[in-house]
């Protein structure tokens, strides 16, 4: 080799040391603190450019014209108020679900990516003009917030609904779809849907623990501060929906290429912190080796998750009665038309899911049935402390023969609801149900059942700046 290409070949790998100590000293600066990077361009020196939170264009070649600046301004009030509640609300909730563990603290850690997505996205409407909504540009800006969010429902599927903590997911997992206010034109009061959505749940969880073990009443208590939280930043700074920079932004395009190329974004976030110990500029005997020691060996990558089998190739599970603690369980029966608890008593609640064409009975008097996912189902009791709540449920009948004070019944399709004589205070609610109907004893023409559809279809009309809802009625 001629004595110019070793000389070449020197200089290259002394640069490129250089650059590697750069590097790695800049790994060790706390991520809060701005930095200045050294960019190499095409003479062979180097220029300096300021990293820091705000997106930076890229260092232009010498002797091309520079491309307009896109540095923004310091950090608006609705960003700052937005990381004060991530580093308020959502971490105690992160912190309190921790507590509980298990997929509820699994669950907190893709809410909190959840926020960082959607911070990504304010971030860039505080720079950017808004894109068209039904553009692959806007669809491209919300799919991290689109994808954490489908995450955290996920979690839920992974429980039954019998399982201790099936309520604590679904409490987050309805919750959750408060973020979605971004394309919503009244933002705040999604958010206060998905609140009261997340607090069906909720409140049986408080219900159920708030003489036993506080921690999960602080939970719950914890997640509806981060929505009550959301809701008041959502009134203050994006009332009438998201505010972009409509007078002094830059293409939307153009804002989320930049941010993707900051320090610190989604992929230089996946580096790993080197240790001192392991930069070879601080320790010398490391260049002679050209290796660092492993500390520990990287284990396999998890493999990925198995798809769902349809519902016609799942194994049939053995049918289930048995009461455990205060809790009677009945699953997984087919074509039994005789399924018969025995006396109950009033501490008792009772779950009956997965179930299909069957009929059970219940003697006694209980404190609460759940019915979840069962399909030609019918019921049989006599009196409740409680209520009877049905999930999911379709062609269901629930015979109540004295009282009842509640009735509850959430997605279903198809159902019939006997009300005797003695349970005519029940209140009955309905949501995203279908083709249910009520029978009330003695309130037909002749003294017998009388039927009564529960009403599904709602007229809505606006009177003196107020919204008034009336029910639907068809002649014939």
């Amino acid at each position: 080799m001629s004595t110019p290409q070793m000389y070449n070949l020197t200089t290259l790998i002394k640069r490129l040391e250089a650059a590697t100590s750069r590097l790695e000293d800049l790994a060790a600066i706390p991520s809060g603190l701005s930095s200045t990077v050294a960019t190499p361009i095409p003479n062979g020196s180097t220029t300096s450019v300021q990293a820091s939170s705000s997106v930076v264009s890229p260092v232009a070649p010498t002797g091309a014209p520079a491309p307009p600046s896109v540095v923004a301004p310091p950090e608006t009030a609705s960003l700052q108020d937005f990381d004060a509640l991530i580093n308020t609300e959502v971490q105690k909730y992160v912190e309190l679900s921790n507590d509980l563990g298990g997929l509820v603290a699994e669950q907190s850690k893709i809410v909190e990516r959840c926020f960082a997505e959607q911070r990504k996205f304010l971030l860039i409407t505080t720079k950017a003009k808004k894109p068209s909504a039904s553009s692959n540009l806007f669809m491209e800006l919300i799919c991290g917030m689109q994808k954490e969010v489908t995450a955290v429902g996920e979690i839920r599927e992974q429980l039954n609904p019998r399982s201790q903590f099936y309520d604590h997911l679904s409490t987050v997992s309805e919750g959750i779809l408060a973020l979605v206010w971004v394309v919503d034109s009244k933002p705040a009061d999604h958010v206060k849907g998905m609140h009261e959505a997340s607090a069906y749940f909720g409140n049986r969880v408080m219900t159920e623990y708030k003489n036993k073990e506080k921690k999960h009443v602080e939970w719950v208590q914890s997640f509806f501060a981060v929505l009550k939280a959301l809701q008041a930043y959502v009134k203050k700074h994006h009332l009438a929906g998201v505010a972009w920079n409509e007078k002094e932004g830059i293409d939307a395009k153009d804002a989320l290429a930049a941010l993707s190329a900051v320090p610190g974004s989604s992929i230089t976030s996946r580096l790993k912190k080197v240790d001192k110990s392991e930069m070879t500029h601080k320790n010398p005997t490391l260049r002679v080796s050209s290796a660092v020691p492993e500390k520990s060996v990287r284990g396999k990558s998890p493999a990925p998750p198995p798809g769902r089998k349809p519902a016609h190739m799942k194994s049939k599970k053995h049918p289930k009665k048995e009461l455990d603690g205060n809790k009677w369980i009945v699953e997984n029966f087919e074509n039994d038309h005789n399924v018969i608890l025995p006396e109950v008593e009033i501490s008792h609640s009772i779950l009956i899911c997965h179930c299909k064409n069957v009929v059970i009975k219940i003697s006694g008097k209980c404190n609460a049935i759940t019915m979840s996912e069962c399909i030609k189902t019918h019921l049989a009791c006599e009196s409740l402390v409680s209520g009877v709540d049905i999930i999911k449920s379709n062609s269901f009948a629930i015979q109540v023969t004295n009282k009842v004070p509640t009735v509850q019944v959430d997605g279903c399709d198809g159902g019939i609801l006997y009300i005797g004589k003695e349970g005519l205070d029940v209140e009955i609610f309905t949501s995203k149900t279908t083709g249910f109907n009520v029978m009330i004893a003695e309130a037909g023409e002749y003294g017998d059942w009388a039927e009564r559809p529960v009403p599904e279809q709602l007229r809505h009309s606006i009177k003196n700046g107020q919204l008034v809802s009336e029910i639907v009625e068809h002649a014939g």
